[in-house]
């Protein structure tokens, strides 16, 4: 019998017969099983079972926290990577395994969990500096995401998907998307990949309401902060690609929310690619991933009666997709 299949016999069973039936099944335990099931019955009785769960549980979770904090200093002072007195060289390749191990605990954390709120920071924190080791040697590895074993897409939307398990606010959905459109990226990995995952936990029209908003509002920061810095600053290249990104973002949403025209206006108007032609290739892009045929050609013509001259790759798959709509009707 199955402990389920136990449980629902128990649960209709009358008192009367149930004692009977524990004790008579008690009676046919051995000597050594009967000091073995009083120590557990004694236990479950008093409370002392759950009560043991509970702090093995609190003591798992520390230590496990601590683990993951202090892997993640030791690698932002490149002790994974530089030689040091801190790791070991031999214990140094080993860092793909600890992350492996550490995903694999945090993934069991559920929203429902008093440890939730922690995990979910100390996950979060795991895959901005996966992130970051892509753009910074911090371990021996020129793909990070590759060394443990995640698609840096599926790493995201587990990320993602936990941040959402406990509901949907405008603070998560702006932190997700930031982790969507910025940082650094795996050897075969694009931002729209993050952005796609982003989008498809989004189900409702509000909650993609909220994300425009906010990549606007992250868009207006950061051509502010432009304003106070050389142009031709490193810093200044990473502002202008998270804002193109970011209109990456709006632009698909927009697309899947029926609102083309005003999608594609804002694209062109805060784009930061100086190259008209471009910007409007990069459009035709996004609509490739969340938009229709009839929304890919409307794009297309905005660029043409904004003087634009497209490239020949983009004549040509315009002028078979009018077939193909020609066709369709």
């Amino acid at each position: 019998m199955k402990v389920q299949e136990l449980r629902q016999i128990i649960s209709s069973a009358d008192r009367v017969l149930l004692e009977k039936a524990f004790v008579e099944t008690y009676k046919q335990l051995t000597k050594s099983q009967k000091e073995e099931a009083d120590v557990l019955i004694q236990a479950v009785l008093s409370g002392d079972m759950e009560k043991t769960k509970k702090k093995k549980e609190t003591v798992n979770f520390e230590d496990l926290e601590k683990q993951i904090l202090t892997f993640i200093g030791n690698a932002k002072a490149g002790n994974y990577f530089a030689p040091n007195r801190v790791i070991p060289k031999s214990q140094r390749p080993k860092w793909r395994f600890l992350v492996k191990g550490y995903l694999k605990e945090l993934e069991k954390i559920k929203s429902d969990s008093e440890y939730y709120e922690r995990a979910l920071n100390l996950l979060t924190k795991l895959y901005e500096l996966i992130c970051q080791a892509c753009q910074y040697y911090l371990f021996s590895t020129d793909d990070p995401f590759r060394s443990i074993g995640w698609l840096q897409g599926d790493f995201y939307h587990l990320v993602a998907a936990k941040t959402f398990e406990g509901g949907y606010t405008r603070e998560k959905i702006a932190k997700m998307a930031e982790l969507a459109c910025t940082g650094g990226l795996s050897r075969i990995s694009l931002h729209y990949d993050q952005e796609m995952e982003f989008i498809s936990l989004l189900h409702t029209s509000d909650v993609k309401e909220i994300a425009v908003e906010e990549c606007k509002e992250a868009i207006r920061k950061r051509k502010e902060k432009l304003t106070s810095i050389k142009e031709d600053s490193h810093l200044a290249f990473y502002l202008r690609e998270d804002i193109d990104n970011f209109c990456d973002l709006i632009l698909a949403i927009s697309l899947l929310q029926a609102e083309t025209e005003q999608g594609v206006k804002y694209y062109f108007k805060n784009c930061m690619e100086s190259r008209k032609e471009i910007i409007l290739y990069k459009a035709l892009e996004v609509a490739d991933l969340t938009g229709t045929n009839e929304q890919w050609i409307e794009i297309y013509k905005y660029g043409l009666a904004k003087k634009i001259k497209p490239r020949e790759s983009l004549i040509r798959e315009y002028q078979d997709r009018i077939k193909e709509k020609n066709k369709d009707e």
